[in-house]
């Protein structure tokens, strides 16, 4: 149920181009693709899950998109006034994460009216896959040496900077590498949280989707996954956001004129594109 939650997030947040505005107004066959990957639902359930994402979207156009807009709103005059300090950034990614959080408390409690639908098949099916997953995982990382999981930690950051700003010079190149040495790896301690609120999930689904408690347990699973977190994870993660958002104020400090156009320009379109969907 995270990974269906996961999915129309994000689908709905890609607002880059034609093709993402496709992805969004076209949401509810793309969720059956991606669900498809995970369990086969039946024709009562899509019917059941029909009507729900109907709902969640114009919801979400309503109300959500504003949200967006306004936040990329004030990105563009903060870019625009000059550079984005760390501070700035830090108050971004906090308000990112409210947006993720506004659409997960929305949607919870439906997903938690629609899992007691599913049979054990369905539950055992959707388990088994997320697991093969997470094996595939753990094997991805362990086919590389720490150097070169580095190297392309790099060489990815590098990349999604570039796209945002244009060609990277010699100096902003080394801005992503210095700072790539202060991150800490939580890839471990990710995964140990990923299984363990799987794991939960599964027994809830498994053993008690029909019982007089389940619904609450279920929606307290799904509305507050930061309980299966371990502090070290916490710690790490708000360490990185750190370093992130120091690094995003060093780079903005080094644009050229010709960069901080295209920038401004990036989330000019973003804006518009918004404005676009809410219109439609």
């Amino acid at each position: 149920m995270n990974k269906l939650i996961a999915v129309v997030f994000t689908l709905s947040i890609l607002l880059t181009g034609c093709s993402s505005k496709f992805a969004y107004n076209n949401i509810d066959w793309l969720m059956y693709w991606y669900i498809d990957d995970y369990v086969e639902l039946d024709k009562s359930q899509k019917s059941l899950l029909d009507g729900h994402v109907e709902q969640w979207m114009h919801w979400h156009r309503q109300d959500e998109l504003s949200e967006y807009k306004t936040h990329l709103e004030t990105v563009y005059q903060q870019v625009s006034a000059g550079h984005v300090s760390k501070a700035q950034w830090l108050n971004h990614f906090e308000e990112g994460k409210q947006h993720w959080v506004r659409f997960r408390d929305h949607v919870s409690p439906e997903l938690v009216n629609l899992a007691p639908k599913l049979t054990d098949e369905q539950v055992n099916d959707l388990f088994a896959k997320i697991q093969k997953q997470n094996e595939e995982r753990i094997e991805k990382r362990a086919d590389r040496t720490f150097d070169e999981r580095l190297e392309k930690n790099i060489e990815d950051t590098q990349d999604n900077v570039k796209e945002f700003i244009g060609k990277l010079s010699k100096a902003q190149k080394e801005i992503v590498v210095n700072y790539a040495d202060d991150f800490k790896s939580s890839f471990d301690l990710w995964m140990d949280y990923r299984q363990r609120i799987q794991l939960a999930a599964y027994d809830m689904l498994l053993n008690s989707r029909h019982e007089e408690g389940f619904k609450s347990s279920f929606l307290a699973l799904l509305s507050h996954p930061e309980r299966y977190q371990s502090d070290e994870l916490t710690a790490i993660s708000a360490h990185n956001n750190q370093v992130y958002a120091s690094m995003l104020e060093a780079l903005g400090q080094s644009l050229s004129p010709k960069q901080k156009k295209k920038a401004l320009n990036e989330i000019e379109d973003l804006i518009e594109d918004i404005s676009d969907l809410q219109e439609d």
